[in-house]
C-alpha cells in the first residue's frame, strides 16, 4: 500500500492520513454553525482542518487538557465535548494509540446525550471514529445523519467522500468530494480530488490538484501536506530525486512534520542511502509506530540482511495490530500483507476475508487476493485482483500481484506484462517485492 492511501484511508492512511489519513478539510468560513466558545471552535477548525492529524502529539494533549478543564466548568457545552471526541480521534492516530478510541467514543456520545435535535458536529465526529476504526459503512451512515442536519458542511462532505473512497463506491465519493470543494475549494478538498484523479490513474490531473491545495495551504502544517502528497505522487511514478526533494521542502515548511520525515526515509532507501534511511525511519518509529511504516522500515532492514533488526519490527507491527483489533480497529490491509509476506497464510487469509467485508476499497482488494495467492487459491486470487486492476491506479505493488499471480497460474505472457509494468511504473516499489519481480522476471526471460 502506498502511504499516500494509507493517510487517506484514515488508519491513515498517516496520513493523510497521512496521514493517513482522514483529513475533514480547511473549514475557515462561517458555514458550519459557530460553537459556544473560543477554545472549542479553535479544536473543531483544527480539526476540520486537518491541524490537528499534523500537528504533534503535545499540541494535541494541550487542546485536551484545555477542553478537559473548560467541561469542568461548563458540562452541558456539547460543543467541546464533540470537539473532545475529535481531539481523540486525532490523538489516536498521532500515537497510534487506539485505547483514545473508545474515549472518543464517550466524548462523543455525551455531547449527543446533551443535545440530538442539531448536533452536527457529534456525527462529523462519530464518522471520523468510525473510520479510524476502519467501519466505513457506519462512516458513511454518521456523515450522512450530519448532513441531514447542515447541508452546507464542507466537512461533513469530506468525512462521506472518504467514507465511500474506502466503500469502494468511487462515483459518489467524486460527488460527495465535488460538493465539498464547491462549498470551500481548498487545500483540504484539492488534495481529496487530487487523490480520486490518481486512483483513476490520471497522474497529471492529480499533481495539477495536487499544486493547486498546495498554493492555497494557510499554513506550515498544510503545506508540508501537499508537498508531502506531491512528493507521493513522483515516487509511486518512479523519481525518487523529484520525491525527495518534495519531501525536503515539506520538512522545510514544518520540521517536525513526521509524514514528510518517513517519505524522506522511503527515497533514500530507494537511493541507497542506507545509513540515513535508517536514521530517518528509526526517528519516525520511535514517534509514531504506525504498522504500515513499521513494516516498510522491517522490509527495508530485511533486504540489507539485518535479520535480526527487521524481526524486531515485525513484532511491533504484530503488537500494535493485536492492540488496534482489542479497541474496536477492523482488519486492514496492512496486517493481511504482513501475514503473507511473513510466512503466515491462514491469519492473512482471516483478516482478508474478514477486511474486505468492511473495506472493499482497492487496497483491500488488492490485500486480499494476495491472501488467497499464498493459500493456493489463484482463480480467486486473480478475479478479486481483476476488480481492483479495473479501477486503472497505477500501483506497481498491485500489478506485481497480478504478474506473480498470472505467473502462478502458468500464464507466462500475461506475467511478464504485470511484472514488467510494476519495475517500469518505478523499480523502487517495495525493498523485498521489487527484488523478487526483477528475479521472477529474470527467469521468465530466460525461459520464454
Amino acid at each position: 500500500m502506498t502511504r499516500r492511501t494509507k493517510a487517506f484511508a484514515v488508519g491513515i492512511t498517516i496520513v493523510a492520513v497521512a496521514l493517513l489519513g482522514s483529513v475533514f478539510g480547511v473549514t475557515r468560513g462561517s458555514t458550519d454553525v459557530a460553537v459556544s466558545n473560543t477554545l472549542s471552535n479553535q479544536v473543531v477548525s483544527a480539526a476540520a482542518a486537518g491541524g490537528l492529524d499534523r500537528a504533534s502529539g503535545t499540541a494535541v494533549e494541550q487542546s485536551i487538557a484545555k477542553l478537559h478543564a473548560h467541561l469542568v466548568q461548563v458540562p452541558k457545552d456539547y460543543p467541546s465535548w464533540a470537539s473532545l471526541g475529535l481531539a481523540y480521534v486525532q490523538q489516536a492516530k498521532i500515537t497510534v494509540d487506539s485505547q483514545y478510541y473508545p474515549m472518543a467514543q464517550d466524548a462523543l456520545d455525551t455531547s449527543l446525550r446533551i443535545n440530538d435535535t442539531d448536533n452536527f458536529l457529534a456525527y462529523a465526529g462519530r464518522s471520523a471514529l468510525a473510520s479510524a476504526r476502519h467501519d466505513f459503512a457506519a462512516a458513511e451512515t454518521e456523515a450522512r445523519k450530519g448532513l441531514t442536519l447542515n447541508a452546507s458542511s464542507a466537512v461533513l462532505y469530506g468525512a462521506l467522500g472518504d467514507a465511500l473512497v474506502q466503500l469502494g463506491h468511487y462515483d459518489p465519493a467524486d460527488e460527495a468530494i465535488a460538493k465539498m470543494a464547491s462549498l470551500r475549494p481548498d487545500t483540504s478538498s484539492y488534495a481529496r480530488q487530487s487523490y480520486l484523479r490518481e486512483l483513476r490513474g490520471d497522474i497529471p490531473a492529480a499533481t495539477t490538484l495536487m499544486q493547486q491545495a498546495l498554493a492555497l495551504a494557510p499554513t506550515p502544517s498544510d503545506q508540508a501536506f501537499a508537498l508531502f502528497y506531491l512528493g507521493e505522487l513522483e515516487f509511486n511514478s518512479g523519481d525518487s530525486n523529484a520525491a525527495l526533494s518534495h519531501y525536503r521542502q515539506a520538512l522545510t515548511a514544518s520540521p517536525n512534520d513526521l509524514q514528510a520525515l518517513a517519505g524522506k526515509a522511503k527515497a533514500e532507501a530507494a537511493l541507497g542511502q542506507d545509513l540515513t534511511a535508517i536514521d530517518d525511519y528509526t526517528t519516525v518509529v520511535a514517534r509514531a509506530p504506525e504498522p504500515g511504516l513499521v513494516l516498510e522500515f522491517g522490509e527495508f532492514l530485511e533486504s540489507l540482511g539485518r535479520t535480526a533488526d527487521a524481526r524486531a519490527q515485525y513484532a511491533v507491527v504484530e503488537a500494535t495490530q493485536k492492540l488496534f483489533m482489542a479497541n474496536g480497529v477492523a482488519p486492514d490491509a496492512t496486517p493481511t500483507m504482513f501475514y503473507a509476506d511473513h510466512g503466515q497464510p491462514a491469519e492473512a487469509l482471516q483478516n482478508g476475508e474478514r477486511g474486505i467485508k468492511t473495506r472493499p476499497f482497492y487496497v483491500m482488494q488488492d490485500a486480499y487476493a494476495w491472501a488467497l495467492h499464498m493459500n493456493g487459491r489463484d482463480r480467486e486470487a486473480m478475479t478479486i485482483l481483476q476488480t481492483a486492476l479495473d479501477l486503472g491506479e497505477r500501483s506497481p505493488l498491485l500489478h506485481y500481484h497480478a504478474g506473480m499471480i498470472k505467473l502462478a497460474l502458468g500464464e507466462r505472457d500475461a506475467a511478464r506484462t504485470e511484472l514488467s509494468l510494476a519495475l517500469t511504473l518505478n523499480p523502487h516499489f517495495n525493498p523485498l517485492a521489487a527484488a523478487k519481480a526483477t528475479k521472477a522476471l529474470a527467469t521468465l526471460s530466460a525461459n520464454p
